[in-house]
């Protein structure tokens, strides 16, 4: 008996225990990824790589905005694993497992006490989510929202401000047209190809400026610094009124034309190319437009929103899924969603063009999950925090904190998961039936 007691003792001491168990396939997992990532990018499928991960990542960082602000309210967050399944790698500090699951589609916290009909151990109870202050369970149920929105910012700041703006140098002239005798351009030596850089002596910002100074100086000589190849020339022209002007016997300027009382001037130039450069954008600048950029596409983003879940809207999806082979057309792409599928072939093309697409892509991505995920319906984190507003409407004061029957939104919820899985599912179909044609250029 003592032999034995002492061979199970040298046989557990042999054995590694669980956590090293648990490290080694973590370690494993992550170096078979590593491979796989390599192997993609030697295949051809890198740019599928970094969409993928740059998507997880969104993910990730919508559970850490939960997590971070469950942490610093003081509640109990028990496990953040990325991935849903099977458990690949974890690892626990404190009172928090921290791992990575089999099933790479997003990623949870939990945190105890999320709902009343939870059953919590009594010495938890003070920290659980429903025994929480009213702005404590506001907070950390919109942090991952709240995440995408910062998100989206940042990226859009990093994007104005490395991008810098597009500001107009020049207009070039493609084509010289032939009045019924000499054209004002053709007296003034201007030829195809001269590009003007400035008018009257102010240097050109606009096409507009250029016209506008054309069109209102009938009879009235204009001064244009041009540069033609290597050299520069400045020129005097003197528009006269397109409106007496005719072209193989028709009118060169519609007669109706209105809004200049001298007549309507022209010179006979036509085919305006803009020339433009780069110019630096400060970083206030660039905080300001990016802001400014981000708020458009969240009000286009709740329109959207909106009409995807209206009835018509559900309507024309379920159209798309009976006849797939027109959900290509120009009209139907506005009325379909994109799965993640999509989302993820989409990035790959952004990607592939630029860093700039992607990163207005991503910024894209942010606004709509943080939107939709705002939505005030279970099991989203908007219908959380529905729930905790609608409990502090009805909580009285001296009296205790009202409890919401969870139990009665169930039916309506039920409706809404069903919508949602008939959203999610038919984008999927589409996206993989008939893909969307791709919306990057080369």
């Amino acid at each position: 008996m003592h032999d034995q007691l002492e061979l199970n003792e040298e046989v557990q001491q042999a054995a590694p225990n669980s956590q090293e168990l648990s490290t080694a396939r973590g370690l494993a997992g992550l170096a078979g990824l590593a491979v796989v990532g390599i192997a993609s990018i030697l295949a051809g499928y890198g740019w599928t790589v970094l969409a993928i991960v740059a998507i997880l990542t969104l993910v990730l960082l919508h559970e850490l905005g939960h997590f971070a602000t469950a942490k610093w309210t003081g509640m109990k967050a028990t496990e953040f694993f990325v991935g849903f399944g099977p458990r690949l790698w974890s690892f626990r500090r404190g009172e928090t497992e921290y791992g990575i699951k089999a099933l790479p589609l997003g990623g949870y916290v939990r945190i105890i006490g999320f709902t009343a009909d939870e059953v919590v151990d009594q010495a938890d109870e003070p920290r659980s989510y429903m025994n929480q202050a009213f702005w404590k369970r506001i907070l950390v149920s919109s942090a991952g929202s709240l995440v995408h929105f910062l998100l989206a910012l940042f990226l859009a700041f990093v994007l104005i401000w490395a991008s810098g703006t597009s500001a107009v140098t020049g207009a070039k002239l493609s084509q010289i047209v032939n009045f019924t005798g000499t054209s004002p351009a053709e007296a003034a030596g201007l030829l195809a190809g001269d590009v003007v850089r400035a008018v009257n002596g102010n240097k050109l910002t606009s096409i507009d400026q250029l016209t506008n100074a054309l069109h209102s100086s009938v009879g009235t000589p204009v001064s244009l610094s041009l540069d033609r190849g290597n050299s520069h020339k400045v020129v005097t022209v003197t528009p006269v009124d397109g409106r007496q002007v005719m072209i193989a016997g028709k009118p060169y300027v519609a007669q109706g034309a209105t809004g200049f009382e001298n007549g309507y001037g022209v010179i006979g130039i036509a085919g305006l190319e803009v020339e433009s450069a780069k110019i630096s954008t400060s970083p206030l600048t660039a905080a300001s437009r990016s802001g400014s950029f981000v708020w458009s596409l969240t009000t286009q983003t709740v329109s959207g929103l909106a009409e995807r879940l209206s009835p018509t809207g559900l309507a024309q999806l379920a159209n798309l899924d009976l006849h797939p082979s027109t959900s290509t057309s120009p009209t139907a792409l506005t009325q379909r969603p994109t799965s993640i599928y999509g989302m993820v072939s989409v990035a790959t093309q952004a990607a592939s063009i630029g860093w700039q697409p992607f990163v207005e892509l991503l910024i894209v991505i942010n606004v709509a999950i943080g939107l939709l995920n705002m939505l005030p319906m279970l099991p989203l984190d908007g219908g959380h925090v529905a729930i905790a507003v609608y409990e502090r409407i009805r909580t009285r004061r001296g009296q205790s904190h009202y409890r919401a029957n969870l139990a009665k939104l169930m039916p309506v919820t039920y409706v809404f998961v069903a919508v949602l899985g008939f959203l999610v599912l038919s984008s999927l179909y589409l996206d993989i039936v008939h893909p969307a044609p791709n919306p990057f250029t080369r």
